[in-house]
C-alpha cells in the first residue's frame, strides 16, 4: 500500500501541497490501494523500489510531481495528484492489469500501455482524453 506521505514526498507540508492536491491524492490512493489489495488476493506481488523503499517507481517523481517538475506535461495527472507510477520491474503488474480490465474499471483506474512504461506501471484515477482504460501517451 502507498501512504499519503510516500506519495506526496518532500512536498507535503509545503505551500505547493494544497488542500485540493491532498483531496486528489486521497481519492487516487483509495483507488490504488483497493486495486492493489484485490490484486494481492489474486497472487500479484508488489516489490519495493530500492530507490524509494516503497511501491512508487523512479527516484523522486513517480508519485506527485510539483508544477515546475521537468518530467511530464504541464497538465500531467501526476502534477494534479491524480496519478502514480508503480514499481514494476518484471511487468507482472502491467500483465495482470491488461488481463483484468474489468477490475481496473471497478476501482476507477486507467493505465498507460505497458509498452510506454518499461519498469513501471502508470495508474491514474482520471480518464485520459481518449477515455480508454489503457491508453498511449
Amino acid at each position: 500500500m502507498i501512504t499519503l506521505s510516500q506519495y506526496a514526498g518532500q512536498w507535503r507540508g509545503t505551500p505547493i501541497w494544497t488542500p485540493a492536491l491532498e483531496a486528489n491524492a486521497m481519492r487516487l490512493l483509495t483507488s490504488v490501494n483497493a486495486l492493489e489489495a484485490d490484486m494481492a488476493r489474486m497472487g500479484v506481488r508488489f516489490p519495493d523500489n530500492p530507490h524509494t523503499r516503497n511501491g512508487i517507481s523512479g527516484e523522486l517523481y513517480g508519485g506527485f510531481r510539483p508544477p515546475d517538475c521537468p518530467i511530464g506535461a504541464m497538465g500531467s495527472a501526476h502534477k494534479k495528484a491524480q496519478a502514480v507510477d508503480r514499481y514494476d520491474p518484471f511487468a507482472d503488474i502491467d500483465a495482470w492489469c491488461l488481463a483484468h480490465l474489468d477490475r481496473l474499471e471497478v476501482h476507477g483506474i486507467w493505465i498507460e500501455h505497458p509498452e510506454a512504461t518499461p519498469g513501471w506501471s502508470h495508474w491514474a484515477c482520471v480518464a485520459p482524453k481518449s477515455g480508454n482504460r489503457v491508453f498511449r501517451p
